[in-house]
């Protein structure tokens, strides 16, 4: 199914953007429908695709894009794929562009401008969704990403205060992120494995080399001194909603590799395991039996550290779509 959907897609008409406005400025976005101007009936779903370290928000576009064929929602579905550019990461940068030091955007910290955070961003296009009037026919929305992007959604899935505001459900993706936010100081016995079925090989205990690798439990790895969006959002609140809001991970059944050039490798990383395989195993494991989580998990078959094979393939189509 994957690639005749790729080839349909390298035919489609150009995307168009639009600029975001936020309180320090715009962020470029891709998208099929305008968030700005007239009612869009029949949209019944909201897809968000947040890219990875690259930056690469037009592929992650159309890689949304051809889950959404895959599924058959595409006449259905309004897609949506920001783009958090970085000046110092090769992009273009317009006047008045919001852009981001570094990864900082993966993590919701504020852009060089100040006053406005990657989050934000997120906050704003869901307010805009929120409207009754611009997508009467809203049942839901879905907020995915892929690699750093994965974990700028699974964070925003833990921190975020819009989700009570909406009208409409909020599910979140997490694919083959490189860590996860952690909601206490506990992670897994060294040498110890998990598997999706629920059966991990040891249990889950304070890190065994907490002495050597001290800030292994600070953001954007673990709860303290949260910074950024996720500074104003309690720790209360986050132990509370995150376990039961309707987060998804998706691990790469072959996103094993230990030498990948874009693996975190830091210390505060590997308390969470070797590779992103294990990491998503290990945390899915670790929310169900620590904090009774309503997360689900997908294997994406096939697949290593793609976000086009695990979005386009059965497990994000599943995933995102339900089919």
């Amino acid at each position: 199914m994957l690639l005749p959907i790729l080839a349909l897609l390298m035919v489609s008409p150009p995307a168009e953007t639009e600029h975001l406005p936020s309180a320090a400025g715009f962020v470029t976005i891709w998208r099929t429908h305008a968030l700005s101007g007239s009612a869009h009936a029949g949209i019944e779903r909201a897809f968000l695709l947040v890219h990875g370290a690259g930056r690469n928000a037009e592929d992650y576009y159309r890689w949304a894009l051809a889950s959404a064929m895959a599924a058959g929602e595409i006449e259905k579905t309004i897609v949506i794929a920001p783009h958090f550019k970085s000046r110092a990461g090769g992009d273009p940068v317009e006047a008045g562009e919001l852009e981001w030091s570094g990864g900082g955007w993966a993590s919701g910290e504020l852009s060089i401008a100040g006053k406005t955070t990657s989050y934000d961003v997120i906050d704003l296009v869901l307010e805009i969704l929120n409207s009754s009037e611009r997508f009467p026919d809203l049942k839901e929305v879905v907020v995915a990403g892929h690699s750093a992007g994965g974990q700028f959604v699974q964070r925003y899935a833990a921190v975020n205060r819009m989700e009570a505001r909406m009208r409409v459900p909020v599910r979140y993706v997490a694919a083959n992120p490189s860590s996860y936010l952690y909601l206490n100081e506990l992670r897994m016995q060294l040498g110890a494995t998990c598997s999706e079925n629920g059966r991990c090989t040891g249990k889950f205990v304070k890190y065994w080399d907490a002495a050597n690798c001290t800030t292994y439990n600070q953001y954007r790895y673990g709860m303290e001194k949260r910074t950024g969006y996720a500074a104003g959002t309690s720790e209360e609140n986050i132990l509370e909603l995150y376990p039961r809001r309707k987060v998804t991970y998706i691990v790469g059944a072959l996103d094993t590799r230990t030498d990948d050039s874009s693996l975190d490798r830091s210390c505060r990383a590997i308390a969470q395991g070797p590779n992103r395989k294990e990491r998503g195993l290990i945390f899915y494991n670790y929310m169900k039996t620590q904090f009774n989580a309503v997360h689900t998990l997908e294997i994406a078959p096939g697949c290593g550290h793609s976000a086009v094979c695990v979005f386009a393939g059965p497990a994000g189509v599943k995933a995102v779509f339900g089919k």
